[in-house]
């Protein structure tokens, strides 16, 4: 029973055989075979042919087998009427080929009709041109392939009979191979090789799939141990009331930054592992379905397709995937680097904790945005479009761009200057504009802020006017307490001095009160009461508690002092 692809293959193989071998016949006894190939036997137009190109005065169109461009012959742009066109002479050699490779037999039994044993290509001169013969043990006729013109060696920059050597060993290695890989005995082992290397890859894929887990397992719990210590972050800032026992247990918002960073390191670094395990999983299972299907004739076609377009594509966005993980990397060691470094005070070593993480998240936004960049334009290459009209457009869009959405640019331009001046970064307290809020994303283009409400708002760097930092390197917390006019006023003025004084000596709050009294004293006078104002420099982020500790303390001193408060203070 004959196979259907087979029975295709071989009908189609006859059929052009039989084709070059009427077209290589000579007309006459001495009449030589290369005539099939230099006659125009009909005016005819030939049939269309792929892959032309014009090389100068020349024309030149692939030969193929397999799928593979052996070599490509070529013919004047204006060819005499007594030469046969190019597309004619491209389907006598592809039919005369098609003859080598014909198959007898049916099914598994089916073998080629030349031997590849015995299988030699020979250069035979006649005239001004050479012509290509196929010879072997079963065939001692010389079946003609090619021949090699004047025409072909000027468009290839030789002579006739160098273009014909070379065309020889091209011709010989490549029909033996194909006829090698039609061989049952070599399909066969084709076969057992793809088993062995396809068990391999499942064993390989299945232990890759539970390093995996494991990986995704320590991600997920370090993602979760950092969701917790960003969710006792904002415990601590001044938008929420801090738990006691998150102030007992951490009290600098600096020192909780800092232990931040390892976790952040090491989920960096597990991610790039797991990405790189399946990527490179993911690549070997593409080549070897690459490269099985180069093992079988019928299939090399498709194996060489794969091989320059998916294949590459693939390998084109791994390898952009893999530089992109190990520059986040990069950019996380030298950040780390610049965080150890020495400082010239104690104000810039705790700036640093909170700017090395937004210029280094900045940073790596600018790179991602790069590679994509370069990956697509090499994509575009291997896809067959011309870069140059790629990188072209993407200028005159750029350009298109810059004049219909200025604003755009500027954003980014004061992105720049916002990190390079340091007028703010993630986690510092801020009113832009009108909105007051902590800083949760800073980009080249804008800014969100959290607002004491919840909301997030989002504001575009070229929108900004003016920024106000209550965080930057220390705070301040300015105490004002109205006083009754007929109260001991001197007598309050010190229960406020001893109370932030007392609050500055415990150790809990030792650390968030740098400077306890910058000064004190009267700021107001009026019938409706005097105002006592102090002046108290903190840590970043803690005037607010340290404003809320105070008026605790002040109050109930002035109850057992018996001081009445005077009018409320104006907002």
């Amino acid at each position: 029973m004959i196979e259907p692809r087979r029975l295709l293959l071989l009908l189609l193989a006859a059929a052009l055989g039989l084709a070059s071998w009427t077209a290589s016949r000579p007309a006459s006894p001495s009449a030589p075979a290369l005539l099939a190939q230099l006659t125009l036997p009909t005016a005819a137009p030939g049939p269309a042919v792929s892959g032309l190109t014009v090389q100068g005065l020349y024309v030149t169109a692939p030969i193929v087998l397999d799928g593979d461009t052996l070599f490509r012959i070529g013919a004047p742009i204006n060819p005499p009427i007594t030469q046969l066109p190019i597309a004619i002479r491209v389907a006598n050699v592809q039919t005369a080929l098609a003859q080598l490779l014909v198959e007898s037999g049916s099914g598994a039994r089916s073998t080629p009709v030349f031997d590849p044993q015995t299988l030699r290509v020979h250069v035979k001169r006649v005239g001004d041109v050479a012509v290509l013969e196929a010879v072997d043990s079963r065939h001692p006729d010389p079946l003609a392939l090619i021949t090699v013109t004047t025409a072909d060696a000027r468009s290839n920059g030789t002579n006739v009979d160098a273009l014909a050597a070379q065309w020889q060993a091209t011709l010989q290695s490549a029909v033996i191979r194909a006829l090698e890989l039609r061989q049952p005995a070599v399909e066969k082992r084709s076969l057992q090789q793809i088993v062995n290397v396809s068990i391999a890859l499942v064993v390989i894929t299945a232990l890759m799939a539970l390093v995996l887990r494991l990986l995704w397992q320590r991600i997920e719990r370090l993602e979760q141990e950092l969701s917790e210590r960003s969710a006792v972050a904002a415990a601590e800032t001044p938008l929420a009331p801090e738990a006691p026992s998150a102030a007992s247990r951490r009290r600098r918002f600096f020192a909780l930054s800092l232990r931040n960073l390892q976790p952040s390191r090491r989920l960096t670094l597990y991610t790039a592992v797991a990405e790189l395990l399946l990527w490179g999983t993911l690549l070997a299972w593409i080549s070897a379905v690459t490269w099985s299907l180069s093992l079988f004739a019928e299939t090399t076609p498709l194996a060489q397709s794969i091989e320059r377009a998916a294949l590459g594509v693939a390998t084109t966005i791994i390898i952009a995937g893999l530089l992109n993980r190990i520059l986040d990397i990069a950019i996380n060691r030298a950040a780390a680097a610049w965080r150890v470094r020495r400082s010239s005070s104690s104000d810039d070593r705790a700036r640093l904790l909170l700017r090395i993480p937004t210029i280094a998240q900045t940073v790596a936004g600018a790179k991602t945005f790069a590679l994509v960049f370069f990956a697509v334009l090499t994509i575009c290459g291997q896809i067959g479009v011309p870069i140059g009209s790629v990188v072209t457009i993407g200028g005159l869009a750029a350009i298109a761009l810059s004049l219909a959405a200025q604003n755009f640019v500027r954003d980014f331009l004061n992105g720049f200057l916002v990190l390079y001046e340091d007028h703010y970064v993630v986690g510092d307290l801020v009113t832009i504009n009108a909105f007051s809020g902590t800083v949760e994303l800073l980009t080249l283009r804008m800014v969100q802020i959290r607002d004491a409400s919840g909301d997030l708002i989002t504001i575009p760097h070229s929108s900004v006017v003016n920024v106000v930092n209550q965080s930057r390197n220390w705070s301040r917390v300015d105490f004002r307490v109205p006083v009754d006019p007929g109260a001991d006023v001197p007598k309050a003025v010190d229960i406020v001095r001893t109370q932030i004084q007392t609050l500055a000596s415990e150790g809990n709050w030792a650390h968030d009160i740098g400077t306890p009294l910058e000064w004190i004293g009267i700021d107001a006078l009026s019938k409706d009461g005097i105002v006592v104002r102090a002046s108290i420099k903190t840590a970043p982020l803690r005037q607010f508690e340290v404003r809320r500790q105070i008026n605790e303390r002040v109050r109930s001193a002035f109850a057992q002092a018996g001081i009445a408060f005077g009018a409320p203070l104006p907002p």
